[in-house]
């Protein structure tokens, strides 16, 4: 007879985890953050700056008024941006660079178009997507983050009072994601709760909406479920609903339907990537084989989980703590680990069904680590000793030594695939959040002027 841990050992082991994440947090908080004197030396030559307002500063060039600089707030996908402008007197932007960003490079290395777009404009004209702005492609929540950044930077200016943070105008919080996101989640709710539905119907009806889940979440608008919004949310950083209300009604939806049945059916139902998996392995008969070494898995997953969340709260970078392979897959984009990630997946994929989900999906790791709570919150009695202890069972006859074969290989591949998630939390969640505020201000500085590096 072997015993699993105990709720002595599991509570041991929930407090460790939280304190940690609780030191990250606070060891994060305390970082410093950008400093405006560098971008106002190089938007005014030769004036000497003075604070005239919490958060603005006057140029003055031999006495005389030159202009103000001052920095914008706002939210992106991943966390609160800082934008630098640099205007006339009437708040006109002649300048702008960004000074710190929690996002992937992306928006340093195609921002662009989208921050020389923002010269010339003050704070009585529209500052929209699509129309007034050159948004960046595949980063649509960091680009509005930028324009209401700069939009706000210019009121102050105008305004000789704070930045503040200003809402979209015109702009309804519904658009085409959320509305597929909708539909999406009531099929799933109706095929997951609907008891009188016959059995052949609701594979059907799952099968459809993992297919529309894939075309629509995955292709088109490619916003599958990440756990970088989760972490941003734990760092204290909740952005307003109205540009993000795609992200709460996936989260209220998963909690929501987790507290109802203990398990979420966003993996079974929706996840984009996991219809991707499946869609491989149809081709296959993969499908119909589950992966082994469940047990060590579940432990991996975990421990990805936990440093992940580590460092996102520490670098306040959730954006690249998310070591999904969904940006990868569906955006082009991401680290050079998180690449080989998926090739890894993709391979794994034509063997057994859903590799990535049995590697190092977060999501089996966070529920099973909150269905102790669900019990108690619900007033169920905590498993008995018993369903602990797993009994000692006759070893099987031994498996075809191709299947062996197949077994080991799946095995050596979810470890690969484990080792490159550590490799990218390592090395992009430090790189990304620490990157030097000047190295920044080099990079994305854009004026009137025509000065650009």
């Amino acid at each position: 007879m072997r015993a699993a841990g105990g709720p002595a050992e599991r509570a041991a082991a929930l407090v460790l985890v939280l304190a940690s994440w609780a030191a990250a947090f606070v060891a994060g908080g305390r970082r410093p953050g950008p400093d405006l004197e560098p971008f106002v030396r190089r938007a005014f030559p030769g004036a000497r700056s003075e604070a005239v307002a919490p958060g603005i500063l006057a140029a003055r060039r031999d006495g005389a008024l030159v202009g103000y600089a001052t920095t914008g707030h706002a939210d992106g996908y991943s966390g609160p941006l800082t934008l630098a402008v640099a205007a006339d007197s009437d708040g006109r932007l002649r300048a702008v660079a960004l000074l710190e960003h929690h996002d992937t490079p992306l928006i340093v290395r195609s921002g662009g178009p989208l921050l020389r777009s923002l010269l010339g404009k003050g704070p009585g004209d529209r500052f929209r997507l699509g129309e007034d702005l050159d948004a960046v492609s595949g980063a649509t929540h960091t680009s509005r983050g930028v324009a209401l950044a700069s939009l706000a930077a210019a009121q102050a200016i105008a305004e000789r009072a704070l930045a503040r943070a200003v809402q979209a105008r015109g702009q309804s919080p519904i658009g085409a994601p959320e509305v597929a996101l909708a539909a999406l989640l009531l099929a799933a709710a109706v095929g997951q709760n609907r008891a009188a539905l016959a059995g052949r119907t609701r594979r059907l009806l799952r099968a459809a909406t993992l297919a529309g889940s894939l075309a629509v979440l995955g292709i088109v608008f490619a916003q599958p479920w990440a756990i970088a919004f989760p972490i941003r949310l734990l760092a204290g950083d909740w952005p307003a609903w109205r540009t993000h209300l795609y992200w709460y009604a996936l989260l209220a939806f998963t909690l929501a339907s987790f507290a109802r049945a203990g398990r979420s059916p966003y993996c079974p139902w929706l996840c984009p990537f996991g219809a991707a998996q499946d869609a491989l392995g149809l081709a296959t008969g993969a499908i119909r084989r589950r992966a082994p070494r469940r047990r060590l898995f579940l432990g991996l997953k975990a421990g990805l989980l936990w440093l992940a969340v580590l460092l996102g709260l520490f670098y306040r970078n959730p954006a690249a703590a998310s070591y999904e392979v969904f940006g990868v897959a569906f955006r082009g984009r991401g680290s050079g680990a998180q690449l080989a990630l998926l090739v890894v997946v993709v391979l794994a994929a034509l063997l057994v069904r859903r590799p990535f989900c049995h590697y190092a999906c977060p999501v089996d790791a966070v529920e099973r680590g909150l269905r102790p709570l669900r019990r108690r919150l619900a007033g169920r009695p905590a498993l008995p000793a018993s369903a602990g202890v797993r009994p000692v069972v006759p070893r099987a006859p031994a498996a075809p030594v191709f299947r062996r074969l197949r077994q080991g290989l799946v095995v050596a591949a979810g470890l690969l695939a484990v080792a490159l998630a550590v490799v990218h939390l390592l090395t992009a969640v430090p790189a990304g959040a620490g990157a030097d505020p000047g190295e920044l201000l080099a990079d994305t500085y854009v004026s009137l002027d025509g000065l650009r590096p």
